[in-house]
């Protein structure tokens, strides 16, 4: 166990962690031993232990913090659902994309070394987990059990896919689109967390015996949304 503290750690182009990814992706994540990549950020191999836990444990650092910050703002917010979880959301991308070279450099390790997508894999489910402990929280009464699994699996898939558009072309208005989207997405599950969307209206007409059909459809439709 690594006694770091992850809401403490900043990732500038020069730091120890972007330094390390940096390193891990010009050698070769398998052939790096924690020896040399200790050596390559300046660091013994003692002290790199105690910072960071492992060369593997490095990588996944940003992740380390913006669950940290998650965590404690889904833990905090009196605001609605919708709201809370787009501000989480959106803060974790922040974390994610705050040094844009390391995050693509992180992002290719990623892609060529199996064993550090099995731990994103792992990452990818505590997200999930945290989003569904919370949704579950705040869900309303009647809410099913799997309501909350199946919108927070939806949170994170919506959040990986506005990553990897920012990730492959550059667009810098896809966290400025995953607000709207995350929005949406959790008015698809309205009532359940606080949306209005799909939410059930009950009207009820009262008209005399003679009234002409059309009158009472037209009555009744201009009552509608």
């Amino acid at each position: 166990m690594s006694d770091r503290n992850p809401a403490t750690e900043h990732t500038p182009a020069d730091s120890p962690q972007a330094t390390a990814v940096r390193y891990l992706t010009e050698h070769g994540y398998e052939q790096t031993t924690t020896s040399s990549l200790a050596d390559a950020i300046g660091m013994s191999r003692s002290t790199f232990f105690r910072r960071f836990g492992s060369k593997e444990d490095v990588v996944f650092a940003d992740h380390d913090l913006a669950l940290s910050q998650l965590q404690e703002q889904l833990d905090a917010s009196d605001l609605s659902a919708s709201v809370t979880i787009a501000q989480g959301t959106l803060e974790v991308s922040r974390v994610l994309t705050r040094d844009p070279v390391t995050a693509r450099m992180r992002s290719q390790l990623l892609r060529s070394t199996p064993l550090l997508r099995e731990r994103e894999l792992v990452i990818t489910h505590r997200y999930e987990r945290m989003f569904q402990r919370y949704l579950a929280r705040v869900a309303a009464p009647g809410t099913p059990d799997w309501g909350s699994i199946a919108a927070a699996a939806a949170i994170v898939a919506v959040h990986n896919a506005a990553l990897r558009r920012w990730m492959k072309f550059g667009d810098t208005h896809a966290f400025e689109e995953l607000e709207r989207e995350l929005t949406e997405l959790l008015g698809r599950f309205a009532p359940w967390f606080g949306g209005e969307r799909g939410a059930s209206r009950v009207v009820v007409a009262s008209f005399s015996a003679d009234a002409a059909p059309e009158d009472v459809l037209r009555a009744v439709a201009a009552q509608l949304p």
